[in-house]
C-alpha cells in the first residue's frame, strides 16, 4: 500500500506542476469569465432600455440629443424613453438650425407637411455623414411610430415584436425535454459543452496514463520502477493518481461553470430552465470516476503493450471510438433525451458517461436508470481491471509490441502470443 501511494502521489505532483497544465486549469474558466464580464459592463453602460429598439442602436457616443420640427402635426404625445436628453422639439427650423449651428443639438430632422403621403422627412446637419446619420434615425422612427399608433404602448410594442411563436410537433412522443431548443438556441449550447468537456476530460486523463506508461518504457524508466515495485501496484497508482489530476480540472472547470451560469444569467438572459444545478456537479464526479478508470484502464492496457509513444497515439483513436459515439449524436440526445437510443446509450458503460452527463443537462433523469448505469460501469471497470492486470506484468513492460486491434483483445482475454509470454 505504502508503494501505491507513492506512485499516486509522484504521478499527481508531476502532472499538477506543470506549466501546461497550471495554464489549461486556469484559462479554460477565466476566458468565459472574461467574456461574460466585458457583456455584463457594456451593457450597464447603455443609458436606456427601449421597447422594440435592440440594444445596439442606443450608441454610448450619442450623448448630444437631436431636433425635430413636426410640419405634419403628427406628434400629439412624446414617450418617456425620448426625453430632451435624446430628442428636442422645436416650433421653427430658424430656432432649430441655431441650436444645431452652437452644438446643442447634433442636427434636426424636418417631418414634412405631406408625411402621411410621402413619408418625406429631411434631416439637417453641420457635418453631415450618411453612415451615422443612418443609425440615428431610429429616434425619429419611434417617435412617428409611437404617434401613428395613438400613444399605446402596448400596440407599439406589439409593432415591433409582432410574433411570439410556439412550436408544436404533429408527432409527439413521449420524451419529455424539459427546454425548447427551437424557441432557446442556448439551451443546446449547454449539454453541447457538457458533453465536450466530458469527453476531453476522460480522454485527457486516460491519455495521460498511457502516455506515462509508454513514455517510462521508452526512457527505460520502467526498468527501475519494476525492480522495487510490483506491477499491480505500479498500475494502482498511476490510476488513481492521474485520476485525481482529471477530478481536478473536473471540480474547477464545471464548478466555474455552473457559477458563471448563476451570475450570468441575467447577462446572457439564460433561462431558468437551461441552468445548470449543483446536483449536475455531483453526479458529473460519479461518472467523470467511472468514466476514466474504464477508459484510463484501457489506456494503461495499451501503454504496457505497445513499445513507443507514436504506436500508443495511433492506438488512441481505435480505443476511443465509443465515447465518440455520444458526441456524434448529441443532437439528436439533446432533442430527445429520454428515446429508446438515449437510454440504452446511458445502460452502455462504454457510452454512459458522456450520455448521462447530456441528458442530465437538458431533462431529469430517473433515479434507476442512473444506478443501472453506475452497476453496469462498475462492472465493467472490474473485470477490465482484471484482465489488464495480467497485461501489466514485467515481461510486456519491458518488451514492446505494435499495436493492433486483435492483439489488444487477445491481451484483455490472457491469450497471448508465445513471443509476448517468453
Amino acid at each position: 500500500m505504502k508503494k501505491t501511494w507513492i506512485v499516486l502521489k509522484t504521478e499527481f505532483i508531476n502532472t499538477v506542476t506543470r506549466r501546461s497544465f497550471i495554464l489549461a486549469l486556469i484559462l479554460v474558466p477565466l476566458v468565459p469569465a472574461l467574456i461574460l464580464g466585458g457583456i455584463s459592463l457594456f451593457r450597464e453602460k447603455e443609458a436606456l432600455e427601449i421597447p422594440g429598439i435592440s440594444s445596439s442602436e442606443v450608441q454610448e457616443g450619442d450623448q448630444v440629443p437631436q431636433g425635430y420640427i413636426d410640419l405634419a402635426n403628427l406628434v400629439v404625445i412624446t414617450p418617456e424613453w425620448l426625453g430632451e436628453e435624446l430628442l428636442i422639439g422645436f416650433d421653427h427650423e430658424t430656432s432649430a438650425r441655431q441650436a444645431a449651428l452652437s452644438g446643442e443639438i447634433s442636427g434636426y430632422f424636418v417631418i414634412q407637411p405631406d408625411y402621411l403621403e410621402s413619408g418625406a422627412v429631411r434631416f439637417v446637419s453641420q457635418e453631415f455623414n450618411p453612415l451615422t446619420s443612418l443609425d440615428s434615425t431610429w429616434m425619429i422612427n419611434s417617435l412617428i411610430k409611437y404617434n401613428l399608433l395613438g400613444g399605446d404602448l402596448g400596440q407599439f410594442d406589439a409593432f415591433f415584436n409582432p410574433l411570439k411563436v410556439e412550436y408544436v410537433d404533429l408527432a409527439p412522443d413521449d420524451t419529455e425535454t424539459g427546454i425548447n431548443i427551437a424557441t432557446d438556441p442556448i439551451a443546446f449550447y449547454i449539454p453541447y459543452g457538457m458533453t465536450m468537456l466530458f469527453y476531453i476530460l476522460i480522454v485527457t486523463s486516460a491519455s495521460l496514463m498511457m502516455n506515462s506508461v509508454t513514455k517510462e518504457k521508452e526512457n527505460r524508466v520502467m526498468e527501475i520502477l519494476i525492480s522495487s515495485v510490483n506491477p499491480r501496484q505500479l498500475l494502482t497508482g498511476k490510476i488513481l493518481g492521474l485520476g485525481l489530476v482529471g477530478l481536478l480540472q473536473l471540480v474547477v472547470w464545471l464548478g466555474s461553470a455552473i457559477v458563471l451560469l448563476r451570475l450570468g444569467g441575467t447577462t446572457l438572459q439564460i433561462p431558468a430552465d437551461v441552468q445548470l444545478s449543483v446536483g449536475v456537479l455531483i453526479w458529473g464526479i460519479v461518472f467523470f470516476i467511472l468514466g476514466y478508470l474504464l477508459y484510463g484502464t484501457i489506456m494503461a492496457g495499451v501503454g504496457a503493450l505497445v513499445g513507443s509513444v507514436k504506436e500508443a497515439s495511433q492506438a488512441t483513436f481505435v480505443v476511443i471510438i465509443p465515447i465518440l459515439i455520444p458526441l456524434m449524436l448529441v443532437g439528436f440526445i439533446i432533442d430527445q433525451p429520454n428515446s429508446s437510443l438515449a437510454v440504452a446509450l446511458s445502460l452502455i458503460p462504454f457510452t454512459a458517461p458522456n450520455t448521462i452527463m447530456t441528458r442530465m443537462a437538458v431533462a431529469p433523469i430517473p433515479l434507476w436508470q442512473l444506478l443501472a448505469s453506475m452497476l453496469l460501469t462498475m462492472g465493467t471497470i472490474i473485470l477490465l481491471i482484471h484482465a489488464v492486470s495480467g497485461m501489466f506484468r514485467a515481461q510486456l513492460l519491458l518488451t514492446g509490441q505494435k499495436f493492433s486491434f486483435g492483439l489488444f483483445i487477445k491481451a484483455l482475454r490472457g491469450k497471448l502470443p508465445d513471443i509476448i509470454k517468453t
